[in-house]
């Protein structure tokens, strides 16, 4: 079996299971795939401007997972990306051997848990009967809430013919078509520019509660990953101030 295709067979049977193990049936779980890599994970929500830059997983010395995400992207993209790093948090990810291409593994992964073979096949042949190639794969994105040039991919995998002319269309051709073949404006195409680190947030909270660290350093500390609460320990700051004067 050729490098790629072990990647791919391993990726697509361990999805399985786990969907089966974790649900007992195919289902899509869209934004549920950030909830799901929390549970494995602490999980950093960044906005970087750059296009090539999607996310990446880190463990740390101490084997504490970590796995940054960019918000630069549509949320479609993002929630494809939770689910491509979710496969280097699995029993898999210190495999070692050279030959192994992980990369390609994860991608499989990613398609496989968030596009289970099954019920898109289903949900195709179906949609097919009474919709075009190119509104089935807006209908069934939309479902699943993955990006379009996914969809396509997967709809590949699974054996179906997709034309060149679909099959090369950009994310971003793919996102003018839906407005011309008349859907609806999808919120899944914008990014939720945010910059959030929750268990970051919780250490400093639990710094200020039991260690007595001083409100204006955890502001100042939380400014970026937890402005809200720096806010509140601004406004705690300023009360005591002005408790003091009077």
């Amino acid at each position: 079996m050729e490098r790629k295709e072990q990647a791919e067979v391993l990726a697509e049977a361990f999805a399985t299971s786990f969907l089966h193990d974790k649900y007992g049936h195919d289902l899509f779980i869209g934004g549920q795939i950030e909830h799901i890599l929390a549970e494995y994970a602490n999980v950093i929500y960044q906005y970087v401007e750059d296009e090539e830059f999607f996310g990446v997983a880190v463990t740390h010395e101490n084997e504490e997972q970590f796995i940054a995400l960019n918000t630069y992207h549509p949320l479609r993209t993002r929630y494809f990306t939770a689910s491509h790093e979710l496969w280097h948090l699995t029993k898999y990810k210190d495999l070692d051997n050279e030959f192994f291409d992980h990369e390609r593994a994860a991608d499989r992964f990613a398609a496989a848990i968030m596009l289970p073979k099954a019920l898109i096949k289903d949900l195709w042949n179906k949609l097919s009967e009474l919709n075009d190639i190119e509104s089935c794969i807006i209908h069934l994105s939309d479902f699943a809430q993955v990006p379009y040039l996914a969809m396509v991919r997967r709809v590949k995998e699974l054996g179906y013919t997709i034309p060149s002319s679909l099959a090369n269309r950009t994310e971003h051709e793919w996102r003018d078509s839906r407005i011309e073949l008349g859907f609806p404006y999808s919120n899944l195409d914008e990014p939720v520019k945010e910059t959030r680190f929750k268990a970051y947030e919780d250490v400093v909270k639990q710094n200020v509660e039991h260690i007595g660290l001083d409100t204006l350093i955890a502001a100042n500390k939380l400014a970026k990953f937890a402005p809200k609460q720096a806010e509140q320990y601004q406004k705690t700051l300023y009360l005591g101030e002005n408790d003091e004067e009077t």
